[in-house]
């Protein structure tokens, strides 16, 4: 194997690494009671409660890739590594519409942030939102 060969696998070394990082470390979005925490292979984004006051799906899209939030408060927010976004959250693998009425809901509802992670604290968010899809709790009427 020559030198070529080996500089030209690096990169593919590389691709492999960061993603057994993300399946190791598990990625995407995660209510806590201290705020919104976004996981990547590269870094993480934290956003507490006090620093969103909405998020946003553009109108017009069926199934968004990142879902917008308004920051209130940017000195709030902490990014570790190379996080994609300060104001956007990916969502791959979430319902953005659901997740957009959640965040809602518990910025409008602050006393029920210290259950966020509880069985039944998910029953009852899915039973207070208007939508189970989240749309109409998140601005849309359609």
């Amino acid at each position: 194997m020559s030198t070529f060969d080996v500089l030209a696998n690096i990169p593919w070394f590389v691709l492999i690494a960061l993603l057994l990082v993300e399946a190791w470390r598990g990625c995407g979005v995660q209510l806590h009671p201290y705020g919104i925490r976004q996981r990547r292979a590269l870094g993480s984004l934290t956003v507490p409660w006090e620093a969103v006051p909405t998020a946003q799906i553009p109108p017009g899209v069926d199934r968004p890739s990142r879902l917008r939030m308004a920051i209130a408060e940017p000195q709030l927010v902490r990014r570790r590594g190379i996080p994609w976004s300060r104001k956007a959250l990916r969502t791959d693998n979430i319902d953005a519409g659901f997740l957009a009425a959640a965040i809602r809901h518990y910025v409008c509802h602050p006393e029920h942030r210290v259950a966020i992670g509880r069985q039944d604290e998910y029953q009852r968010l899915l039973a207070e939102l208007p939508d189970r899809d989240g749309w109409k709790d998140a601005g849309h009427d359609s």
